[in-house]
């Protein structure tokens, strides 16, 4: 490839040298043709003749072994004339200049190449930037901020229009007089209340039968459980629950109230009797239950003291066993089994808590699953000498 190349440039330079020549021939012709004519009225012809012929007769400098059969001037190859092709000033091609020159050409397509490779790179990379600004024209901090926007209209438009209501776990007790009022259950829609039947002891009384008023949907309860579950169907209801325990002729009477700002998750209703699965208490009571004071326990049974209520600090034992001192009395709520001293009343919790109210007494024996631990109360103001 790089000889033809080389061969048509000369070919081309000795085409100039060949069109020049041609150029003077033709100017002399017409030349000689001019001054004849003119000789022929003028007196000195010769003159301009020989000044002609000295002009032509390099370039028609012919011989007898120099013409062709038609009489016309043969042009021999190599002939430094300007009539012909001079090849005699053209030097040969070394083999370095040929490899330097196909270097040069490799370089120069590599070069081509690259450029159109980062032609078509911008190019693509133009494109997918256009494609994503059309299918996704909003940035990350523009889409942040209408998914938040998104999230607070959702939750603004659930019911009920004050929020999420609050969940709460109550533990009450039960009214088996005719003119009771009957305890208030508060659900929610969408929450599920679970509601247990415990005895005094703390353990469960097992559920004979469940009968509901109202829209709200009551699970099924196997024989022998104290469970209870019962979602609203609606957001704002009311109704009633009855549920008859076993060996308790008078049912447990309930008001179900849907829509507030608080429901129940957990109620625990505690019946003011002996159960058929009680515990025995390893020491009797001076009194049969609780009866005076039911209220103040069951607000302590649920950590939730009243304002006369002085917290005591209680020492050999872990942050589960609590006690406070409402006036002379003091009661103690802990999941250990209270050994001494005697109490004058309990109250449990179906999580096995218990709280005792006993007297003022500085140290207390429990039982934590058989181990014997000696407790020791101290008052706020005090301290431990």
């Amino acid at each position: 490839m790089l000889k033809l190349i080389r061969g048509c440039h000369l070919l081309y330079k000795s085409g100039q040298k060949f069109l020049s020549s041609a150029i003077l021939g033709m100017a002399v012709g017409v030349g000689g043709l001019v001054f004849f004519t003119a000789g022929s009225y003028a007196a000195e012809p010769p003159s301009l003749a020989a000044a002609v012929r000295e002009v032509v007769a390099p370039t028609q400098n012919t011989s007898a072994a120099g013409k062709s059969s038609s009489g016309a001037p043969m042009i021999e190859r190599g002939d430094a004339r300007p009539g012909g092709i001079d090849l005699s000033g053209v030097s040969p091609v070394s083999e370095d200049q040929l490899m330097l020159e196909q270097q040069a050409i490799e370089t120069a397509a590599r070069a081509a190449e690259e450029e159109e490779a980062k032609r078509e790179e911008e190019h693509n990379r133009k494109s997918f930037k256009r494609a994503s600004e059309g299918l996704m024209p909003l940035s990350s901090e523009q889409i942040r901020s209408f998914m938040q926007k998104l999230e607070i209209t959702q939750e603004a438009s659930q019911a009920p229009s004050s929020g999420a209501p609050k969940g709460e776990v109550k533990i009450a007790n039960i009214s088996l007089d005719p003119g009771g009022e009957p305890p208030q259950i508060n659900l929610a829609a969408g929450y599920v209340t679970t509601i247990d039947i415990i005895d005094q002891t703390g353990e469960p009384w097992p559920i004979l039968d469940v009968g509901v008023g109202g829209n709200f949907e009551v699970t099924p309860t196997q024989a022998g459980s104290h469970v209870v579950r019962v979602v609203p169907l609606t957001r704002l209801g009311m109704g009633n629950l009855s549920i008859l325990v076993k060996g308790l002729s008078t049912p447990l009477i309930f008001r179900l109230v849907s829509g507030g700002a608080t429901f129940h998750m957990r109620y625990d209703a505690r019946v003011p009797a002996l159960g058929p699965m009680a515990r025995t208490p390893l020491i009797n009571y001076r009194r049969p239950g609780p009866v005076a004071g039911d209220a103040l326990m069951s607000m302590l049974l649920e950590n939730a003291p009243p304002k006369e209520a002085k917290r005591m600090k209680v020492g050999g034992v872990d942050t589960r066993t609590m006690a406070w001192q409402v006036g002379e009395r003091v009661y103690v709520r802990t999941p250990l089994s209270l050994l001494s001293p005697a109490w004058n009343a309990s109250v449990s919790s179906a999580d096995g808590m218990t709280v005792y109210e006993i007297g003022d007494a500085p140290v207390l024996l429990m039982s934590d699953n058989g181990a014997m631990i000696r407790a020791r109360l101290l008052r706020e103001d005090s301290h431990d000498k």
